[in-house]
């Protein structure tokens, strides 16, 4: 390796400088963790945590990992009862403000308490099956033809069907888990789908959720959490919404102003990583439908431009239980091959909470530009346009730290 210029080497010893300054000036954070009953959203304890840390996923579920203390200053609070897996809900406050909420699900016995573990509150439909015919269709639901949540029919319009598919859920003796789903009535997205889901297969609900947002000229989805305005002197209480983003969550990078630099005078990455993964490459997609033996529905779809740039045949199959419409199963196997014509790219970033950007200031589905300069892999330096796809934050750590994993634009 060619022997580096002295002033690239000054260069980076005043942005290693600076951003140790800036690790030094970040504030102290005050973290509250509420402890509450699924159901009824009744606060069971405030614990203090250790060792925390959270995250978010672009149509996914993020995770809470935290160590519980159990000692004398905890054991008044009732830890236990207050962290019973499935039943309990925890919210992350961040100095007012209520930036995370989830369903405990793990607890393990560790020195000195336990290790505790959440997910997000999507998560809870991981745990729900369809367990009666549901259709868009009338005619597969002529014993009930009414609509979600009188009857078995699916509104078509694909936001719809996302509030028909919440709503049926919550219609069974326990449930309802608070989750407000007014924001998904109304007007529509404008794009209709056809499906049937059939008791008789069980079909997980989040599965399905997130394989409708999914399809070609689908949506993003999530659950946001936060406090209710306080009126009347009334205690506060806390909310649960389930929300979508139509065409997609998040701000273009021309629109978020969103920078992060590893090198320079702005830094603010602490570190990063660049792993690149060809396994799920395809260019050629088989979509599998509904159906028995040669009727099965199948469909395909092809990226000609590859396998005439020189690209082997590279096969995938995805299959989509539930679904009966070829046109449906089309938009499957198109977005499907869109997405696996790239390598799997997915660069993760360690940048300061209270950096500018600052925590607060982004989420899941914008859009950023990440510099890269003063790094041997990038020896002429690099500038790309990323979407933030998940973001996990280490709350324990000082200075505060927040994972930041992209995917291209």
């Amino acid at each position: 390796m060619a022997a580096r210029h002295p002033a690239q080497l000054m260069a980076g010893i005043h942005a290693l400088d600076a951003l140790i300054g800036q690790a030094a000036e970040q504030p102290e954070h005050t973290y509250t963790f509420l402890f509450c009953d699924l159901l009824t959203d009744a606060v069971l304890a405030e614990l203090p945590l250790q060792d925390v840390s959270y995250g978010y996923e672009l149509n996914g579920i993020g995770a809470m990992r935290a160590f519980v203390p159990l000692n004398n200053e905890t054991f008044p609070l009732d830890p236990i009862n207050a962290t019973t897996g499935g039943r309990t809900a925890v919210y992350v406050d961040r100095d007012g403000s209520i930036l995370w909420g989830g369903i405990v699900w793990t607890r393990d016995p560790a020195k000195g308490g336990m290790q505790i573990q959440a997910a997000e509150f999507l998560s809870y439909y991981q745990h729900r099956y369809i367990t009666q015919t549901l259709s868009t269709l009338l005619e597969n639901v002529t014993a009930n033809p009414a609509l979600v949540p009188d009857g078995r029919r699916l509104y078509s319009d694909q936001k719809s069907l996302l509030w028909s598919l919440f709503r049926w859920s919550s219609i069974a003796a326990g449930g309802g888990i608070r989750i407000d789903i007014n924001p998904l009535a109304g007007t529509g997205h404008g794009v209709s789908r056809v499906a049937t889901y059939f008791g008789y297969e069980r079909q997980e609900l989040f599965a399905l959720m997130k394989q409708l947002a999914s399809a070609d000229d689908g949506f993003d989805f999530g659950i946001e959490v936060g406090w209710n305005p306080v009126v009347n002197n009334v205690p506060p209480s806390r909310f649960r919404k389930a929300v979508s983003w139509y065409p997609r969550r998040g701000r273009a990078a021309a629109d978020s102003g969103l920078v992060f630099s590893k090198g320079g005078p702005a830094a603010n990455i602490v570190a990063y990583n660049w792993p690149e993964d060809y396994t799920a490459v395809a260019d050629q997609v088989w979509a599998v439908g509904d159906g028995d033996g040669e009727a099965r529905l199948i469909a395909g779809a092809a990226d000609l431009d590859m396998l005439a740039a020189g690209w082997p045949l590279l096969e995938s199959v995805q299959r989509y239980e539930g679904v009966t419409e070829l046109a449906t199963l089309q938009g499957h196997a198109n977005a499907d091959v869109n997405a696996r014509s790239v390598a799997d790219v997915a660069p993760w970033f360690d940048v300061l909470a209270d950096g500018d950007p600052a925590l607060g200031g982004y989420s899941v589905g914008d859009e950023a530009t990440f510099t890269i300069s003063d790094d041997p892999r990038f020896p002429d330096g690099l500038e790309a346009q990323l979407r933030i796809v998940s973001m996990d934050v280490n709350a324990s750590k000082r200075p505060e730290i927040v994972r930041l994993t992209c995917v291209g634009v």
